[in-house]
């Protein structure tokens, strides 16, 4: 039997956060609160703020809507520059990456359907990119494969 999902209530700013690099990533659901269905998170990018190298997801689809700033969302060839109130939906198998490349501070909500522990690859990131280390590439890859991320090169 599947437990019911409970509501979650947040205020502005409220929700586990990680920093990643000199981006920060803020909860604000995650898979465990929905019996892995979806993840909401929201991304404050700085500029010129840690971005994701082109990717794919095999397993689940991936959306942004912008909320505030100016974010570059590359979804397969196309190139969006996001304004406040843009959204872009990723299918899988669709190479997609997005960053900052503004001069003030973008903000975006992420989400993932189904969300599995998605949750788990950020915080992985977060630890392996923390007091400015520089991890190996192959830490990353591994990192990203065993959260159905994989580079596209």
């Amino acid at each position: 039997m599947t437990l019911p999902i409970k509501e979650i209530v947040l205020a502005p700013g409220e929700g586990n956060h990680l920093i990643i690099g000199n981006s920060e990533v803020t909860f604000k659901v995650v898979g465990a609160d929905t019996h892995g269905h979806l993840g909401l998170f929201e991304n404050l990018i700085q500029p010129g703020g840690t971005a994701p190298e082109l990717h794919i997801h095999r397993q689940m689809e991936e959306m942004f809507y912008v909320l505030e700033g100016e974010v570059e969302i590359q979804v397969g060839e196309r190139i969006v520059q996001g304004q406040p109130g843009a959204f872009v939906l990723v299918p899988r198998n669709t190479p997609h990456t997005f960053s900052n490349r503004g001069t003030k501070p973008a903000k975006l909500l992420i989400m993932f359907c189904p969300a599995g522990e998605r949750e788990k690859y950020f915080e992985g990131l977060a630890e392996l990119l923390k007091e400015g280390n520089k991890p190996s590439r192959e830490a990353l890859v591994d990192l990203m494969r065993r959260f159905d991320q994989e580079p596209v090169t």
